[in-house]
C-alpha cells in the first residue's frame, strides 16, 4: 500500500527540472562526510539535484523547502543535499529519470529509499517524508531493461527490433496534426534531426515532407527577445519553456544549418542566424569558451557562468554546423577560440578533458566524447591536422578511460559518484555518441582500434539492457546507419592558399548530410591521413566524390560538388 501511495504522489507531481539555491535552507555538499554523519546521528539523506535553467526547481526551493513544517521535519531526520546537476553528470545521469528536480532519499548506508519526479508541493511532499521515517523499507520500483550481456562486436538490430524501432519513430512518436516529433510536448533532440536528415538525403520524401514540419515548429521556440532557443514547449509549439539548455542550441544551430543547406528555405537561415548571435554575444564569456546555459521563467537567475567541457563542446559542434552551412567566418573564429580556451583551461594528461576548473568527481565520459566530437568536426570544418591530432588523443583517453570490458558499452565516470554505489553507469545517449563520434575518428584516422571500439559500443546498443528500457530510440538507428555504411565522402585536392580550393571545400561542407567526411588535402602538408585513394594530379584544384577507393572525375566548379556527391547516392 506504502508503495501504491507513493507512485501515485508521484504520478501527481510534474516531470519538471531544475535551477540554484536562493535561501538559508541548510544544505549540504555531495560526499562521504555527509553519510558518515547521517550514521552518526541516525537520519536519511535527502539528495535535491536541481539545474540552474529549471523554474520548477527554483519554485520547489521557494515553495515548498521555505516551508515551516517542512523544514521541522527534515532538520530533525534528514540531511538534505543540493546537487546542480548540470556540475555532476555523474550524479545527474543515474537519476535522470527522476526529472528535474530529481529528489532521491538515502538511508544512512547509501540504500536508495525513495526518488520522486518533479515539483512536489509541501501538501504532498510531506507525506512522503513522513511516510519514509514511519517505513524506511525502500519502495521497488519497477526495473528498465533486461540482463546486460558480454561484449560482442556488433553492427545491426535484428530486423524485427528495427521494424519496431522505425514503427514508433515513423507512426507513434511522430505528431500529424501539428508537426514534429512528440505528442504529448516538444523537445529540441538532436539525434532525432540526425536521423530525419540523413533518411531524407537517402530518397525518403516523407521524412523530407516531416523535417520541414519540425523546423517550421522549432522556427516557434527560438525566443524573440534574446534569439536563444528554448528547449521544449507545449505539442502545439506554443508556450516554450524558457530554459536555454546547451543541447538545444546546438540542436537548433545544426537543424536550421542543414534545414538551410537541404531545402534553401531562408527562414532556416534566418532561425540559424539569431541563434549564432546569441551564443556569440549573449553565451560567451569575455575570456573564451561558453556560458553552460540560461534561465528565464519565474525565480531563474538568467545565465549560468559555469563553463563546462561538455556544454563547450555542444556549442562549438552547434556553431560549426553553422558555419559549414553558411561559410560565415565570424562562426569559424568563434569556434575555434573557444575550443583553444578548452584546450588550456579543462585539457586533462592524455587528451582526455575535465568538466570544470576543479572537478568534485571524474573524470566524465561527456567531457571529453562532446570535446572530441567538436575537435574532429573543427578538423572538417578547417581541413587543418592539429585538430584531428587533439581529436586523436581523446578516442584514445576516451578508449582507455571509459570502456566496460564486459559489455562493451562506456560508463559515464571513471568512477562511481560514491564507493557504496555500483559501478558507474552506462548513459544511454552517451553511448550512442561515443559509438558514432569513434566511428567518424576511425573513418578519419585509419586506425582499427576506434573501429573495434565503435562496434563494441554498437553491441552493447542492440542488447536488451538499452532497448528494452526505451522505446524511442532513433539515436540508435542513426548508429547503425553509420556503422552498416561508409559516410559520404568529398575530397578537395588543392593548396589551402588557393582560394579555388578554398571555395570547392566550402561547398562540400554545405553538402546537407550527417553521416559524411570531408577531407582537403594540400599536397605539401604531406600524405593524406587515412589515404585510401590514388588522387591524380592536376594543374588546378578539384574535388572528388569518393566510395571505398573509388572516386568521381574531379569537380573543379563548387557549383557541381553536391551533384557529384548525390551521384553517390544512386
Amino acid at each position: 500500500m506504502r508503495w501504491l501511495y507513493l507512485f501515485g504522489l508521484a504520478l501527481l507531481a510534474s516531470n519538471l527540472h531544475a535551477a540554484p539555491v536562493r535561501s538559508d535552507f541548510p544544505w549540504q555538499d555531495w560526499g562521504p562526510e555527509v553519510f558518515e554523519r547521517a550514521e552518526r546521528e541516525n537520519k536519511f539523506v535527502l539528495l535535491s539535484l536541481q539545474a540552474w535553467w529549471c523554474e520548477p526547481c527554483h519554485r520547489m526551493n521557494a515553495v515548498t523547502y521555505d516551508d515551516p513544517e517542512v523544514r521541522k521535519v527534515i532538520a530533525s531526520n534528514f540531511i538534505p543535499v543540493y546537487v546542480d546537476q548540470d556540475s555532476r553528470p555523474d550524479i545527474s545521469q543515474r537519476y535522470e529519470r527522476w526529472g528535474w528536480p530529481a529528489t532521491v532519499i538515502f538511508g544512512p548506508d547509501g540504500t536508495e529509499i525513495v526518488k520522486l519526479r518533479g515539483f512536489y508541493s509541501p501538501k504532498f511532499f510531506l507525506p512522503v517524508l513522513n511516510a519514509t521515517i514511519e517505513d524506511p523499507s525502500p519502495v521497488k520500483y519497477a526495473m528498465l531493461g533486461g540482463p546486460e550481456r558480454g561484449r560482442t562486436l556488433e553492427t545491426m538490430l535484428s530486423k524485427e527490433r528495427r521494424a519496431f524501432l522505425e514503427n514508433f519513430f515513423n507512426v507513434e512518436s511522430y505528431d500529424t496534426r501539428n508537426g514534429g516529433w512528440g505528442t504529448r510536448g516538444k523537445l529540441i533532440d538532436g539525434p532525432t534531426l540526425d536521423y530525419a536528415f540523413d533518411q531524407a538525403r537517402y530518397g525518403d520524401d516523407r521524412m523530407r515532407k516531416r523535417l520541414r514540419e519540425t523546423l517550421d515548429g522549432m522556427l516557434k521556440l527560438i525566443d524573440p527577445e534574446t534569439g536563444g532557443m528554448a528547449k521544449a514547449s507545449r505539442a502545439n509549439w506554443s508556450r516554450p519553456f524558457r530554459e536555454y539548455t546547451m543541447f538545444a542550441q546546438e540542436g537548433g544551430l545544426r537543424g536550421f544549418s542543414l534545414g538551410y543547406a537541404m531545402f534553401g528555405d531562408i527562414r532556416y537561415r534566418q532561425g540559424t542566424d539569431r541563434i549564432f548571435v546569441f551564443m556569440r554575444d549573449t553565451m560567451t564569456a569575455p575570456d573564451g569558451g561558453f556560458y553552460a546555459s540560461m534561465g528565464s521563467e519565474d525565480f531563474n537567475p538568467a545565465i549560468d557562468k559555469n563553463r563546462y567541457a561538455r556544454e563547450n563542446g555542444k556549442g562549438i559542434a552547434g556553431v560549426l554546423a553553422y558555419y559549414d552551412a553558411t561559410g560565415n567566418t565570424d562562426a569559424l573564429k568563434l569556434a575555434e577560440s573557444n575550443a583553444r580556451w578548452v584546450l588550456d583551461n579543462r585539457s586533462l594528461p592524455g587528451g582526455g578533458f575535465r568538466h570544470d576548473e576543479v572537478d568534485s568527481g571524474g573524470p566524465y565520459l561527456a567531457d571529453t566524447l562532446e570535446m572530441g566530437r567538436a575537435l574532429l568536426h573543427l578538423h572538417r570544418s578547417t581541413g587543418e591536422r592539429e585538430w584531428l591530432a587533439a581529436a586523436t588523443e581523446a578516442g584514445n583517453f576516451l578508449v582507455a578511460n571509459f570502456t566496460d570490458e564486459a559489455t562493451g558499452g562506456f560508463m559515464a565516470a571513471a568512477t562511481p559518484a560514491e564507493t557504496f554505489m555500483d559501478k558507474a553507469i552506462k548513459q544511454k545517449d552517451d553511448n550512442v555518441l561515443a559509438t558514432r563520434f569513434l566511428n567518424h575518428l576511425y573513418a578519419y584516422t585509419g586506425d582499427a582500434k576506434f573501429r573495434v571500439a565503435s562496434e563494441a559500443g554498437m553491441g552493447y546498443l542492440t542488447s536488451d539492457a538499452v532497448l528494452d528500457a526505451w522505446w524511442y530510440l532513433p539515436c540508435v538507428l542513426q548508429a547503425e546507419h553509420e556503422l552498416t555504411r561508409e559516410p559520404i565522402h568529398v575530397t578537395v585536392v588543392g593548396a589551402k592558399s588557393d582560394p579555388r580550393s578554398e571555395n570547392l571545400y566550402k561547398a562540400a561542407l554545405a553538402y546537407a548530410a550527417v553521416h559524411k567526411r570531408a577531407d582537403w588535402w594540400d599536397r605539401a602538408e604531406g600524405p593524406l591521413t587515412n589515404d585510401t585513394v590514388e588522387y591524380p594530379e592536376l594543374e588546378k584544384p578539384a574535388a572528388f566524390a569518393c566510395s571505398g577507393n573509388i572516386c568521381s572525375l574531379p569537380v573543379t566548379n563548387p557549383r557541381s560538388v553536391s551533384a557529384a556527391l548525390d551521384r553517390l547516392l544512386e
